[in-house]
């Protein structure tokens, strides 16, 4: 097992969590802070979080052929350096205005960050090792959703705005980290192309390259399903139960989910091991439509938790594979163009909310409403297929 981590690599890895745990901490309560605090109308707090999803949308267009042309190690910090600035500037905000600046900066430092972990994990990473190191990515990824929201809730008790300039003492921490262990162990730089980076490539990447397009459509379609759970759903159950059921339920259902995901990563990765990234993926996108079908069939909550675990072995497939099929569709010197380029998936996450919503005003009744979420996550499928055909079989 050993040979199959090495420092870089480790710190990479605990770098990914501490980040993630941070982010956690406070991001979820984002919305009731600014509610309570500023007394911010839903249309000016949901126009600060569409900000957020808009701008590292945006970003990810952008930001790839620059991950490939320029060191990694110089990338990943400026990246950081960007999360510290955010986190260390949110106490200080009072006026509207710099919510908004707030969350350009933190979509487009995410935009950096997020691909530039992956390509490093993948540089740093035999071959052969990187289907279990990206497992382990998603794992820790999942170990600080479930854990840092309820310590939140514990240091919150000092005032959300000092948890801030604990996040950003955490991301300082990492930016030192990275900077000692990149003096010590020095990038290697992969081949580079002989094309020119400018952000045209990154719009060439999808002209030239369809099983990728088809590939990203399909995760749109995925982040569409996926992204439903605590927008639409949560909704939905806001509507069927009064409200302290409604929250009770809720928590069930997120704490059925973490449970799900720690227990099932492991027999995911062995699975992995039988079956092509394809197939995985192509599960895993029926079992996250069949979870999003059945929410809308019975308030029963015995039937909402099996439902809750079929969504999230769906979840699981899914997202772990990513990575791995990305960097499959490759070379050394294009992966931070593919890899930021997946956040076009974002798309799905920012329709998911007001479609959802659009059904539940206009329709009401759950089993129709998840029917049509679910008839559009399922699309994802085919594509799936599709841009597998377009490739060789990985």
């Amino acid at each position: 097992m050993r040979k199959k981590f090495n420092v870089v690599t480790s710190t990479i890895l605990v770098s990914i969590f501490l980040a993630r745990f941070g982010t956690f901490l406070v991001i979820p309560y984002l919305t009731l802070f600014l509610l309570n605090e500023f007394d911010y109308t839903g249309m000016q707090i949901g126009a600060i979080l569409s900000t957020l999803a808009f701008s590292g949308l945006i970003m990810s267009f952008f930001i790839g052929p620059y991950i490939d042309k320029f060191p990694k190690n110089k990338v990943i910090i400026t990246g950081l350096a960007g999360y510290l600035a955010c986190y260390i500037y949110f106490p200080f905000i009072d006026q509207y205005a710099g919510f908004i600046i707030f969350a350009i900066v933190l979509g487009m430092s995410q935009s950096i960050v997020e691909p530039t972990y992956r390509v490093l994990l993948s540089l740093y990473t035999e071959p052969e090792n990187r289907r279990l190191i990206f497992n382990i990515r998603y794992f820790l990824i999942n170990i600080s959703a479930a854990v840092a929201p309820l310590t939140s809730v514990y240091f919150q008790r000092f005032g959300l705005e000092n948890i801030f300039f604990g996040v950003g003492f955490i991301f300082l921490i990492n930016i030192i980290t990275f900077l000692v262990l990149f003096k010590k162990y020095p990038m290697v730089r992969p081949v580079a192309s002989a094309s020119k980076s400018s952000i045209f490539q990154s719009f060439y990447v999808f002209k030239k390259d369809y099983a990728f397009s088809i590939f990203v459509l399909a995760l749109i379609f995925v982040t569409f399903g996926y992204s439903q759970f605590d927008s639409t759903f949560s909704q939905y159950l806001g509507r069927t139960f009064d409200a302290e059921l409604a929250v009770q339920y809720f928590a069930w259902l997120i704490t059925t989910n973490a449970i799900t995901v720690l227990i099932i990563q492991y027999f995911v990765y062995k699975l992995g091991e039988r079956i092509s990234t394809t197939t995985s993926l192509m599960i895993g996108s029926g079992m996250l439509s069949l979870g999003l079908l059945i929410f809308g069939q019975s308030p029963n909550i015995i039937v909402l938790i099996g439902a809750m675990i079929i969504f999230t072995a769906g979840e699981v497939l899914v997202f772990t594979m990513v990575d791995i099929h990305i960097d499959s569709m490759c070379e050394d010197h294009e992966k931070g163009t593919y890899f930021a380029l997946t956040g076009v998936k974002s798309i799905g996450r920012i329709i998911a909310p007001s479609l959802g919503g659009i059904l539940l005003d206009n329709i009401g009744a759950g089993a129709v409403v998840f029917f049509i979420i679910s008839i559009i996550t399922v699309l994802s499928v085919p594509s799936f297929w599709i841009s597998s055909k377009m490739k060789p079989r990985i």
